[in-house]
């Protein structure tokens, strides 16, 4: 238990005679013990919730989830470059112990609260050590607790980049590190001294961590020295020799631990500088630079009203707003504080230059201490002004400020007799604002959260796409591929860009860096401004770099004015695109072109136009007819009206198209790259027709239709429609699984009759509207083939084929199984080869023969095929 040490307090005539008489009980020792405990109580409990709110925040910011990835496989660590100016050296532990943990959400925050606390808590530390009393200490710690509960965890919402405290990757434990190693410079008699050798080391591993470190000792000592050699003050200009030496020692220090790591080989360190920004050039720079430092600073002691706005001009508005809310008392209050504050830094550093009586302050260690973190101050403002910053994102480079003042205030007061109450009343007043400012601080950080979704959502797309169409990398900006690889648990590899196609050469290792003519590859592709300064990559930058690809998916927008798209190479950069054709068949992969404009529409021979429901039912149910008709050299084309989603909100349908791809070149007994195109029907309405490379004779059409369920009543993912339920007129439209489609039954039958016009058939085969009691069938299959006998109606009546009469093939479902087995030796053979190469890519059906035949209906489709009559 902390003793606590018996308190005096002035005696004086109360103001308020009614608040003195409840004041008066903190003159006993119990109850400022009690005071005490519960202002550092308060302090710990409202630093759990706004490390643990921002924690959550930040867990998906690249800069600290990257540490933690280059850790993964064997040598990543080894092979990395980490930035020379920002090596995260101090958190290097931290991150191998998340790594530990599977780098899981949980992982980060956790460590995050931790990380929060532990600097909290060596901080309070700190100001025991200088403030004893306890009700100006307590008072301090409420303070400090007021100020820490009002900064933002981001420069606004959906802001990215960090300004409290809350995240592993940013400073937080680092300036408890300079804070003891000043200290050490204070208490070492001499510079040989092993306390002084003990302070050169520790800032030797804080400016190994962190260059900017440097800037603030070194630029800190040397606006001291000269400003104290000027006043004469030979005692201090003693002292501040020592820490310009012990800085520069610590630089030393610095680069010997980091040449060693490198030559050691642990690790890669850059000495490339990634400081981004430049002097200022101008008078008005200046004084915008000044401007946004005090901003800055306001925001660094909770007290900016307009904490989530980048205008100017929305400033007041927004400060306001926050004024008249829950808040708005400790922003006022928190505003009193740093008044305060002020005046106890400019009095000490009044004092220092002997300008002011001291007024009994004593010139001991913490006295020392609290000059220079001042001057320490004065260097990160000066750095801050002098350099183009942008104070909404950068305020947090002037934090050190606020751990300067609270310094300079407790050494400022504790030889000031307080009344108590004074103490009392400053303590409960804090008390009240930081409870009326809490439900705020987590409304805020709900909007926060908000903020962010539509791009969480995006990554959660990419994962669900990539994990039905995997590929070896994932391209794109740095500050996208990391969090999917989070989200998608580590199991995706990346290659983080800081440009349209350049690698990013930090915070990187070269075993994210394959070559790309040699593997596949999926490239994020936005269209939209990014949230970061990854510049807005055209489509003809990308495609000029790595070609066309072979298929694109949308992620976000519309197939017309697409927002976001993953393109995909699933052979490598200049492998995928089709090589010839014109300017918009070349695009087709990635926009929509007509269907007239489509190629490989023509063949030599017969065409057979396939229309199913499912993307394994032409396997199942019409082969082996559609693998003899590739031996023979026929042309197949095969319509799939739904996605076979079934029901799944994810992208299980991408996967299924993939083994139908699959499939088809089993039966080709070829490896060919698979080129899908983007075709427009009609308004909304649109269709993906894949062909192999170089091949005129295959093309598989996916309309991607939502499935309907095996009794037509649809599933709640595809708000329950239905092709059955469409075609029954019982809902006037339905709409493609990925949204961007929507079809009438009108519509989606002229879509099937434009289809057969392109290809014009020579026999289409499609399921059968045969079923039994005992022998029922897919709705979406009987549904395929009444939409089909519709459409062959039609298409025969039309002007385009109106002499030849196409024959239409109707094959058997789910009732076959009540049939003989009728297919045997290598037709059984090439239709179990067919069905097993697909079913690679579907995890929901069975994977060897010996399992269709024992655990699931699949045996007996495979052994039977049945035209109905």
């Amino acid at each position: 238990m902390v003793k606590v040490p018996i308190t005096t307090y002035k005696t004086a005539k109360p103001r308020f005679p009614r608040v003195a008489r409840f004041t008066r009980i903190f003159q006993k020792r119990r109850y400022q013990r009690i005071y005490l405990f519960a202002s550092l109580a308060i302090l710990l409990l409202t630093t759990l919730l706004w490390s643990f709110l921002s924690a959550r925040i930040h867990q998906n910011n690249a800069d600290q989830l990257v540490n933690s990835f280059l850790y993964d496989g064997t040598g990543s660590f080894k092979n990395a470059t980490l930035p020379g100016q920002h090596t995260y050296l101090l958190k290097w532990p931290l991150f191998f112990l998340i790594h530990l943990f599977n780098t899981t959400d949980n992982a980060y925050i956790w460590v995050t609260v931790a990380l929060s606390v532990l600097t909290v808590s060596l901080f309070a530390l700190v100001l025991y050590w200088i403030e004893k009393r306890p009700l100006v200490y307590g008072t301090l710690l409420l303070a400090v607790a007021s100020t820490l509960l009002l900064i933002p965890a981001q420069p606004y919402a959906g802001g990215l980049l960090p300004v409290n405290m809350a995240m592993i990757a940013t400073r937080n434990l680092e300036y408890i590190l300079y804070i003891s190693s000043l200290m050490y410079v204070i208490s070492a008699p001499r510079i040989k001294n092993p306390k002084f050798f003990a302070a050169v080391f520790g800032l030797s591993i804080l400016i190994a961590t962190d260059k900017l470190f440097m800037s603030l000792s070194l630029g800190g000592a040397f606006f001291a020295f000269f400003s104290y050699a000027l006043a004469k003050k030979w005692n201090l200009v003693t002292q501040t020799i020592r820490w310009f030496v012990a800085s520069i020692g610590g630089v030393i220090g610095s680069a010997i631990i980091l040449t060693s790591l490198s030559f050691l080989k642990i690790t890669h360190f850059s000495s490339q500088a990634t400081n981004t920004y430049g002097l200022i050039k101008s008078v008005h720079q200046g004084v915008l630079g000044s401007a946004y430092a005090l901003i800055g600073v306001l925001t660094n002691f909770g007290a900016n009203p307009s904490y989530d706005t980048t205008l100017i001009k929305a400033m007041p508005a927004r400060a306001i707003h926050h004024l008249v809310s829950l808040s708005g008392p400790a922003l006022v209050i928190n505003g009193v504080v740093l008044v305060i504050l002020l005046l106890t830094v400019y009095n000490t550093l009044l004092i220092s230059f002997g300008n002011k009586r001291r007024q009994n302050i004593k010139a001991d260690g913490f006295y020392s201490l609290s000059i220079m973190m001042i001057w320490t101050s004065i260097a990160a403002v000066g750095a801050f002004v002098v350099s183009d910053h942008y104070y909404a994102a950068d305020a947090r480079y002037l934090s050190i400020i606020f751990f300067a003042f609270f310094i300079c205030a407790a050494t400022y007061l504790r030889n000031k007799r307080w009344a108590t109450e004074q103490a009392a009343i400053a303590g409960f007043i804090l008390v009240g604002v930081i409870i009326l400012s809490i439900p705020n601080v987590i409304s805020y950080s709900k909007t926060e959260q908000s903020a962010t979704l539509a791009l969480n959502h995006r990554n959660e797309l990419i994962v669900l796409a990539l994990k039905s169409h995997p590929v070896d990398t994932l391209v794109g900006d740095y500050w996208r591929v990391i969090p999917t690889k989070q989200l998608s648990r580590s199991t995706i590899s990346v290659l983080p860009l800081s440009g349209c196609i350049d690698a990013r050469k930090v915070l990187t290792t070269k075993n994210w860096q394959p070559d790309l003519r040699n593997n596949s590859f999926a490239y994020i592709l936005s269209l939209d401004k990014s949230q970061t300064d990854f510049p807005q990559c055209s489509l003809e930058a990308v495609t000029a770099a790595y070609g066309k690809p072979n298929a694109s998916l949308l992620i976000d927008g519309t197939l017309d004015n697409p927002k976001e798209l993953l393109m995909f190479y699933d052979h490598g950069a200049y492998k995928s695109a089709p090589n010839k054709g014109t300017i918009s068949q070349l695009s087709a992969t990635i926009t929509p072109i007509r269907i007239d404009e489509l190629p490989n529409t023509v063949c030599v021979g017969p065409t057979i136009l396939n229309v199913v429901a499912h993307e394994d039912d032409d396997l199942l149910f019409i082969n082996p007819d559609t693998q003899n008709d590739i031996n023979v050299g026929h042309c197949i084309r095969t319509v799939y009206i739904t996605a076979g989603d079934a029901g799944s909100q994810e992208y299980y349908w991408l996967g299924r198209e993939q083994g139908s791809e699959a499939a088809y070149s089993k039966m080709l007994g070829t490896d060919n790259i698979w080129i899908q195109r983007i075709v427009k029907l009609g308004d909304n309405q649109f269709v993906t027709v894949s062909n192999p490379k170089g091949n005129n004779k295959i093309s598989l059409i996916f309309v991607r239709l939502p499935d309907g369920n095996l009794h037509g009543e649809g599933f709640n993912a595809s708000q329950h429609e239905s092709i059955s339920k469409l075609l029954d007129g019982k809902i006037p439209n339905i709409r493609a699984v990925y949204g961007n489609s929507s079809f009438s039954s009108s519509n989606l039958i002229s879509a099937l009759t434009d289809i057969m016009r392109t290809y014009q058939p020579a026999e289409i085969r499609t399921l059968s509207t045969f079923t039994g009691p005992n022998a029922p069938d897919h709705s979406d299959h009987m549904a395929v083939s009444n939409l089909t006998q519709i459409a062959h109606a039609q298409y025969e009546k039309s002007q385009y084929n109106n002499t030849v009469a196409i024959p239409i093939k109707h094959y058997i479902g789910y009732p076959i199984h009540i049939n003989p087995e009728n297919v045997t030796g290598l037709d059984l053979d090439n239709k179990v080869a067919a069905f097993l190469t697909y079913a690679n890519h579907d995890g929901a059906v069975c994977h060897s023969l010996e399992e269709c035949d024992a655990h699931t209906n699949y045996g007996s489709y495979l052994h039977r095929q049945y035209i109905a009559e």
